[in-house]
């Protein structure tokens, strides 16, 4: 669901969808020139009420299927059952921010920064959200809600950095970006560039929660575009 243009200097432009709620351009940012050249986005300009419509219309098979929030072209399954084929269970400790036991966890590789679990009580309220890992050590720091915000970062690394049209971005403008699918995008500055070793830093207007390195930080030009991105590897 994505629009792709040809200026006139035949550069070609990747572009969020219409549709916000269905808009897959967070997971395009590694397209290149040469890869791009070669899409098409039918849909990119509609939103989903009018792609049924138009099923409707066509009578296409599909125009009252119910939608899947499974994997693409998978669909739906447990991940955690799924991982555990590949990864083997090691318990370790749940501990919070102030250093109280309150459980235990089947192995830091089955979890998430920002993930929300019932890890038992420790004194506290609950539920507890993950704000880091301690891979090495096999230990997994949560804390309650009203303090997660306190674990927000504003400078966050990439790598394996690509600019979708090839030029690297001006230093001095605002740009929008998120650092997770569907996250409302947020007001940054790319602080520092190393096109060599293909890594920037970000810095972002606010604290942003649940920074996981990893996953993706994707950058937008405030009519839509995409700039490109790259993979969150160092919290600062």
């Amino acid at each position: 669901d994505l629009a792709a243009e040809v200026s006139k200097t035949k550069v070609f432009s990747l572009y969020a969808s219409k549709d916000a709620n269905k808009d897959q351009s967070y997971f395009l940012w590694t397209l290149t020139q040469e890869q791009l050249k070669h899409c098409l986005f039918p849909l990119g300009d509609l939103i989903k009420p009018e792609v049924r419509k138009l099923a409707e219309k066509f009578r296409l098979p599909t125009a009252k299927k119910e939608e899947s929030q499974g994997v693409c072209f998978v669909g739906e399954f447990n991940m955690e059952d799924f991982l555990k084929k590949y990864i083997k269970l090691k318990k370790g400790k749940v501990v919070t921010t102030d250093n109280k036991i309150i459980g235990e966890h089947d192995g830091v590789m089955f979890y998430t920064i920002g993930q929300r679990h019932g890890f038992g009580f420790g004194g506290g309220e609950g539920p507890y959200y993950i704000v880091a890992k301690d891979i090495k050590k096999n230990i997994l720091v949560v804390t309650e809600k009203e303090k997660e915000r306190e674990f927000g970062e504003k400078k966050v690394e990439i790598t394996d950095v690509n600019w979708i049209s090839s030029s690297a971005p001006d230093l001095n403008k605002i740009y929008k970006a998120r650092v997770r699918y569907r996250q409302p995008l947020q007001s940054c500055k790319i602080s520092k560039l190393d096109e060599r070793a293909k890594k920037a830093t970000i810095f972002f207007k606010e604290p942003q929660r649940a920074v996981t390195p990893g996953q993706s930080l994707v950058l937008y030009k405030s009519n839509g575009e995409m700039l490109g991105g790259g993979v969150i590897s160092l919290l600062s």
